[in-house]
């Protein structure tokens, strides 16, 4: 298929140069755009999104960016800790017997996640334990129904 779309466009140019009328930024115009659909870079057919909602742990405040991610239940959740510094995850609930533990992420070394396979609905209050100025909320919401007109 390259090889015939490639000589399209130099039968195409050579007829433009043989009639005299041929215009050189018109010919730029269209060997690129042929070329851009030729390679498939004109419109992609596929868009590549996270399957996760993603936290990053910061040096910094806020600490958790974002500070508060509204996620749909079943949904998983992911921490990046790309910090020089350890930290955890810990639900508020696992460490002040306020209710269930619902998650804690033991020690996250730099460089690693933390992924969650998802939460039924709810407010998950969360902080590090090793640095508990560090927190989070998780807002967890009943999968979304479409509206009724």
């Amino acid at each position: 298929m390259k090889l015939e779309s490639s000589a399209s466009l130099l039968d195409l140019r050579r007829q433009s140069s043989q009639k005299g009328s041929g215009d050189p930024v018109k010919w730029l115009m269209m060997t690129v755009f042929t070329g851009l659909l030729v390679t498939g870079l004109a419109w992609p057919t596929t868009a590549t999104l996270p399957s996760y909602t993603q936290i990053v742990i910061e040096d910094g405040s806020p600490y958790f960016v974002p500070v508060t991610a509204t996620v749909v239940s079943g949904n998983p959740i992911r921490w990046d800790n790309p910090t020089p510094t350890h930290h955890t995850i810990t639900h508020n609930a696992c460490v002040d017997d306020s209710g269930p533990c619902a998650f804690d992420s033991g020690t996250m070394p730099p460089g690693e996640t933390f992924t969650l396979p998802g939460l039924p609905p709810g407010r998950y209050v969360y902080h590090c334990r090793i640095h508990p100025i560090m927190r989070g909320t998780l807002m967890v919401t009943d999968a979304f129904a479409p509206s009724q007109l």
